[in-house]
């Protein structure tokens, strides 16, 4: 049975083996990456795109998981101490719901944060082989470190199914995630 591990807001987790990391998104984003041959990767889940305002850090200083584009550096670092290539991961973004019901006049921070990661990883040329972004309500994230799938569990407080979202999915287009497939019968043995 594979060892489960919670990410918890402003974390990052990188790891290897029978594991499957978990996180549960509102307005925040999680950006995953995984070794599809070494079969190790890693989530960060993120709170806000930047850090409004900059302090000093020392040189050993940690960045900051809970800002968007400091939680990128610490996977991007995690990446090059495990002696591999950014290129050679599957790369996926999730979340940034709009959870506080509000108007599409107003400032939504998740759709900010949705934004945020998919400019960082076009700035850093990382390819996305799958996404599932904005949008209303929260989701509930299950990352397979055995096969790179990530199962999804959308709603506002009610029990929905999860969704498969495979390792090697090549379309980033949220609509085109399966909706009631047989990927999803499944996996709810899994659940």
């Amino acid at each position: 049975m594979s060892e489960r591990v919670f990410v918890n807001l402003g974390e990052v987790y990188f790891g290897q083996g029978d594991l499957q990391v978990e996180t549960l998104l509102g307005s925040c984003v999680a950006i995953t990456f995984w070794h599809p041959v070494r079969h190790l990767g890693g989530l960060c889940h993120f709170l806000l795109p930047v850090r409004r305002l900059h302090r000093e850090r020392g040189k050993d200083d940690e960045p900051d998981g809970r800002y968007g584009d400091e939680a990128l550096v610490r996977l991007l670092n995690e990446v090059r101490k495990h002696d591999t290539q950014v290129a050679d991961y599957r790369v996926k973004v999730f979340g940034g719901g709009n959870v506080l019901g509000l108007p599409a006049s107003k400032v939504r921070i998740g759709q900010a944060n949705a934004d945020c990661a998919l400019e960082m990883l076009q700035r850093q040329n990382i390819p996305i082989t799958a996404q599932d972004i904005a949008g209303d309500g929260y989701r509930y994230l299950r990352f397979d470190l055995n096969n790179g799938d990530v199962w999804v569990r959308r709603g506002h407080g009610v029990m929905h199914d999860m969704e498969k979202v495979p390792a090697e999915r090549s379309e980033v287009a949220a609509s085109t995630l399966p909706k009631r497939s047989s990927d999803v019968a499944q996996g709810r043995g899994r659940s």
